[in-house]
């Protein structure tokens, strides 16, 4: 009777562990199934973005910047409640993919969607701007690159503070809910990102293309020939952002300006400085001052005489065209020198 006992206590420990072990097999094997579903559901974030996978699609067509929002909305500058959107010819943003952020220049379009202030009793829903894009960019061959995924841990560190303070993440300032799309047509990429703010949208369209340089220095002899025509020279001299130290390119169309006074020795100049209406109107005119004296002095370390030389500053005052687009803001941004 004992031995049946020990036998029957024997068969159910090894039944226990039998059954102990392939508990710890199954479970084992569902980790690995929910760790495979896991991984499936998020490829983008381990795999690197190729552009070339994506396939082209010739079925989006109309104007840039391409989507007219859906009644009730509207375009506003970025971070501004009035305007139509800003279109820049040649920009950068950087694109949430995967979780990954990706750099790309060309075209853009960036503003915020937010309800019509002239529509009554329309709110703002996150869900419509959502789906209206989604279905409207997968209609035309588009591919989402984003889906609200995270973004990766040191991600962020790799972009520069000056590419932050560009604007170049505008609609990527987020860590989560944004969403991104291209359309990837023969001759270029369409990208398309929004993020989600309480009650508005930031937005991106950019459209790549290849950077096209239209400056080029301008000579002494075009500078004498604007002066012996116009009374004056327009000239477009680079400087820092929001700074009056010049640029490379800048200090060579100094020396121009330098060639020119000293093969006329006794032309007196004004040297007038001007910018657009971006910011503060006391700041443009101070600014535009210190350009102009940032050029006067140059110019003195350059044997002219500082007495046929004299600098003021308008800042915005004197516009040469309309401040309503970023290529007349542009044009008003110069310095003028003018015979006396």
């Amino acid at each position: 009777m004992k031995s049946s006992i020990k036998l029957l206590a024997i068969y159910f420990l090894v039944s226990s562990c039998s059954d102990s072990s392939k508990k710890t097999e199954t479970q084992t094997q569902d980790s690995a199934k929910v760790e495979a579903k896991t991984t499936e559901t998020q490829p983008t974030q381990t795999a690197t973005f190729d552009i070339n996978s994506i396939p082209i699609s010739d079925k989006l067509n109309g104007t840039f910047p391409y989507f007219k929002l859906p009644e009730g909305y509207t375009y506003t500058d970025p971070k501004k409640y009035h305007g139509e959107g800003e279109t820049k010819d040649y920009d950068k943003e950087y694109f949430l993919i995967g979780g990954k952020f990706y750099p790309y220049e060309g075209k853009t379009f960036k503003g915020e969607i937010r309800v019509d202030d002239k529509v009554k009793d329309k709110k703002f829903s996150q869900l419509e701007i959502q789906k209206s894009f989604e279905e409207t960019i997968l209609g035309v061959g588009g591919v989402r690159l984003n889906n609200n995924e995270s973004v990766l841990p040191g991600e962020k560190d790799k972009i520069s503070q000056s590419d932050v303070s560009n604007g170049y993440t505008h609609s990527a300032e987020t860590e989560y809910n944004v969403q991104t799309y291209v359309i990837r047509k023969s001759d270029k990429l369409i990208f398309v990102q929004f993020d989600y703010l309480d009650n508005a949208s930031r937005f991106t369209v950019l459209e790549t293309k290849s950077f096209e340089n239209k400056m080029s220095i301008i000579s002494a002899k075009e500078i004498e020939k604007q002066i012996a025509d116009n009374g004056k020279a327009i000239l477009y001299i680079n400087f820092d952002v929001d700074k009056a130290s010049l640029k490379p390119d800048g200090l060579s169309t100094v020396d121009e300006i330098a060639k020119y006074l000293l093969s006329n020795p006794t032309v007196k100049i004004s040297i007038e400085g001007h910018t657009d209406n971006t910011g503060d109107a006391k700041h443009n005119k101070d600014l535009s001052l210190q350009r102009a004296n940032t050029v006067m002095n140059i110019l003195t370390s350059k044997q002219i005489k500082k007495e046929n030389l004299s600098v003021i500053g308008y800042g915005s005052e004197k516009p040469l065209v309309d401040n309503n687009s970023e290529e007349n803001k542009a044009k008003n941004r110069r310095v003028e020198l003018v015979k006396k």
